[in-house]
């Protein structure tokens, strides 16, 4: 596109340079620590830095042209264009749209409490099979991360795959907005940023923003239709395909088995898959994906495939074996609902003893120490041979379950992840499985380094 074409979305003023000069989305970057001779840079501002103040380093490394927000950046650029708007972030969006619907491809939006990035995971693999899939790296589900995912956007791509996060009202309408999807694909509604949402009703109202922008377009929203919030979920306007265990679910799953390193079940009582995964919240996250790929005309034999090849994403139930203990560290992220499941992958795992390392999950709002103590009432229940917590608000977990009859012998508040790293070496033995998990802000994998 050209500058001119950038000017014009943006509403921005030209500062330096020609109007005329061409700029390529895959060259637009955020970042002055690795910006590249040639390439077209955004001035991002944050609470933590501001891109505006590395104009002049920019231009040193033979940046093609900027866009900032305020004047004065002319002179470093020595005649090369340079861009004026009002919000950076707010063009960067404006710039990734427009560069969107240039393209007449589906784009696939992915939602909801827990499983996003498994699901987009998934999704890309089974959809991989038939098409060229272009998806968003890793976590980038934010206001930065989905335009600058938009903007590698080409040609060659058939398809697009999208996960969408939000921790306050309005954001995943605005992304929405944005991504302009055909398919959104909502896994679950549970407690996560309270924070922010306050309840439960607040997470599903902000959840299902991603389906407003379907509406104009009768787009197909991918539920999981054993979610009693998504079930409420009846619109004339778009089309419903519903995943689950359930038996009213376009796409059925019933578990065969669970084994140590494998899920094995059928769908629709017909196709039998076989995920290298641990739990049952692993076979909704398939569903999903079977969901998405059946739309696309893929055949089970391709999804199947696709889905035997999945392998979990770092610090996602990742199992590690350290001299015969095996570790389950799913330290990414926790919240109730994802440490639930975590118990419950912990409790069909077999093994000699049982070890559960749990650190604080953040963003729960006022409910905060009332959902560590229900943690606490969980471990109690499934009665590991050791429980060992870490951070202020696993206190709460750590006296509950000693309330609810845990041996205070087997139970460890630990001030440090040294301290937990070398109780651990001490207890567990071989035949043994610890599970490591804690809010990404606590960094419980540092645990397992120390192991």
């Amino acid at each position: 596109m050209k500058a001119g074409e950038i000017i014009k979305v943006t509403k921005g003023m030209l500062l330096s340079g020609s109007p005329g000069v061409e700029i390529d989305p895959l060259n637009i970057s955020t970042d002055s620590r690795t910006i590249k001779r040639g390439e077209f840079f955004i001035a991002l501002k944050g609470p933590n830095f501001d891109g505006n103040e590395f104009i002049t380093e920019i231009f040193d490394k033979s940046a093609a042209g900027a866009m900032v927000e305020g004047r004065g950046a002319e002179g470093a650029g020595r005649n090369k264009v340079v861009i004026q708007v009002k919000d950076t972030t707010k063009a960067l969006q404006a710039i990734a749209r427009y560069h969107r619907m240039k393209f007449r491809i589906p784009v696939i939006a992915v939602t909801g409490s827990n499983g996003k990035t498994t699901v987009k995971e998934m999704i890309w693999s089974v959809l991989s099979s038939k098409y060229e899939v272009l998806k968003s790296e890793g976590t980038k589900n934010n206001h930065i991360g989905i335009p600058q995912t938009l903007l590698k956007l080409g040609h060659k791509h058939d398809l697009c795959v999208l996960e969408l996060g939000a921790n306050h009202k309005t954001e995943l309408k605005n992304l929405a907005a944005i991504a302009m999807p055909a398919v959104s694909v909502i896994t679950n509604i549970g407690p996560s940023h309270l924070e922010f949402f306050e309840n439960l009703e607040g997470v599903y109202k902000a959840k299902i923003e991603i389906l407003a922008s379907l509406e104009r377009r009768r787009g197909l929203a991918i539920l999981n239709g054993d979610d009693d919030f998504l079930l409420r979920i009846k619109n004339s306007k778009i089309r419903i395909m519903r995943f689950g265990l359930g038996e009213a679910n376009d796409i059925k799953g019933r578990i065969l088995s669970i084994e140590k390193d494998k899920t094995r079940f059928i769908v629709n009582e017909e196709e039998v898959f076989e995920l290298n995964a641990l739990g049952v919240h692993n076979v909704y996250n398939a569903l999903a994906a079977i969901a998405v790929g059946r739309n696309f005309d893929i055949g089970f034999a391709a999804i199947k495939r696709a889905l035997s090849g999945y392998k979990p994403a770092r610090m996602r139930l990742d199992i590690r074996n350290i001299n015969g203990i095996d570790i389950i560290d799913d330290s990414y992220n926790s919240n109730p609902a994802s440490m639930k499941r975590a118990l419950e992958v912990m409790e069909s795992y077999p093994a000699r003893h049982r070890y559960v390392v749990s650190a604080d999950m953040l963003e729960l709002g006022k409910g905060s120490i009332l959902f560590h103590k229900v943690i606490g009432e969980e471990v109690a229940k499934l009665n590991p041979k050791g429980l060992l917590t870490f951070g202020e608000l696993s206190k709460h977990t750590f006296s509950r379950a000693i309330a609810c009859g845990m041996d205070r012998a087997s139970a460890w508040h630990c001030s440090t992840k040294d301290e937990i790293a070398a109780i651990l070496k001490m207890v567990t033995g071989k035949g043994d499985v610890v599970l490591i998990k804690g809010s990404r802000g606590m960094k419980m994998e540092e645990v397992l380094e120390k192991l």
